[in-house]
């Protein structure tokens, strides 16, 4: 099978993300590349093929923009059977990856909503409304998946 993770925001060496799931699904025989956004050019590292789509580069805005579109235009001409991709930011680009006929595996780290509420880069009085809306996308896009891996039992229940 031929699988693809993304990742806009994670070191390419991510324990969690290459080491457990990447290396040990070329360990099972898939074909996997793992596609980043840091700037340290192509990779293959226990069979995991590491593609740089560049640097990240300017502010978290220029990342949820710019940086995710090279990613997902990057996972689009891999045209992999599985995306499994890491990043809330990423949402938009799974969702299209799934309109393309891929199959989508959303890997949930964190309960982004709550933690949006705690951003101090977001004005105070629209966080709940930027919380909201987030929540309201991530609930939304993650009934197109195709699977949900979440990391702790109360991302689960959410």
């Amino acid at each position: 099978m031929k699988i693809a993770h993304l990742t806009s925001a994670h070191p390419r060496h991510d324990i969690r993300i290459f080491v457990k799931e990447c290396s040990s699904l070329a360990a099972a025989g898939h074909e996997v590349t793992l596609i980043v956004a840091d700037g340290q050019g192509e990779e293959i590292r226990n069979g995991v093929r590491i593609h740089d789509v560049g640097p990240k580069t300017g502010g978290r805005f220029a990342r949820m923009t710019g940086t995710v579109k090279r990613v997902y235009q990057a996972a689009l001409r891999l045209r992999p059977d599985v995306v499994h991709f890491h990043d809330p930011e990423l949402i938009p680009a799974g969702v299209r990856l799934k309109q393309a006929g891929i199959k989508v595996v959303y890997d949930v780290h964190e309960d982004v909503p709550r933690q949006i509420l705690a951003k101090h880069w977001i004005p105070g009085a629209v966080r709940p409304l930027v919380s909201g809306g987030f929540e309201t996308l991530e609930d939304w896009a993650a009934r197109r998946f195709d699977a949900i891996v979440t990391s702790t039992p109360h991302i689960r229940k959410r």
